[in-house]
């Protein structure tokens, strides 16, 4: 039963799976990816203020963690049903606040953020870039002005991805590229 529903999850997010597959095989064994349930994993990967794990310290959850050294080194979030600025300022804003992962399946009590983390967020432009909408633009300037605000507590650097689904090839390597030189 447990098994069809994670078939069911996968088939349901095939960009969250691409691009967490992506992300893997730009990583290899220089750190450790952590997968929420749409990206291939088991579990949530909720994040909180503080190191008390509680309703009113949790900010969010997110879908993919990079820990390495037993930090949070990267936050990944990727959206496959359309460009919301709210979504995305939301998220990241969350993301910002939180300073720690914690989860029973860690032998640690609560990973902190590293002291640079770099936080991406990934769009399906397969879905959001239609003609004669202003989304790309909209979003490159959601990422500039993130850009600028930074840092925020632990968040140093943020990028903003459009993949044009789960088959594009180039889009998937440049998120994995990206991924692959913050953390070098």
């Amino acid at each position: 039963m447990v098994r069809q529903e994670a078939v069911r999850e996968r088939i349901a997010h095939p960009l969250h799976l691409a691009v967490a597959d992506e992300i893997q095989t730009w990583l290899s064994c220089r750190a450790e990816l952590l997968r929420d349930q749409a990206c291939g994993g088991s579990q949530q990967l909720p994040l909180f203020v503080g190191l008390q794990k509680a309703r009113d310290t949790r900010m969010c959850c997110v879908d993919l963690l990079i820990i390495s050294a037993n930090q949070v080194r990267a936050i990944v979030e990727i959206e496959e049903s359309g460009f919301l600025p709210t979504k995305i300022c939301g998220k990241f804003l969350q993301a910002a606040l939180a300073d720690h992962f914690i989860h029973d399946t860690r032998r640690e009590q609560a990973l902190s953020y590293a002291p640079d983390v770099f936080f991406v967020q990934v769009l399906d432009g397969s879905k959001c870039l239609k003609r004669g909408t202003r989304k790309k633009a909209q979003a490159e300037l959601i990422e500039n002005h993130i850009r600028k605000i930074l840092p925020l507590r632990g968040v140093t650097d943020y990028r903003l991805f459009f993949v044009l689904g789960p088959s594009d090839r180039n889009g998937l390597a440049t998120v994995g590229a990206a991924v692959s030189s913050a953390l070098a």
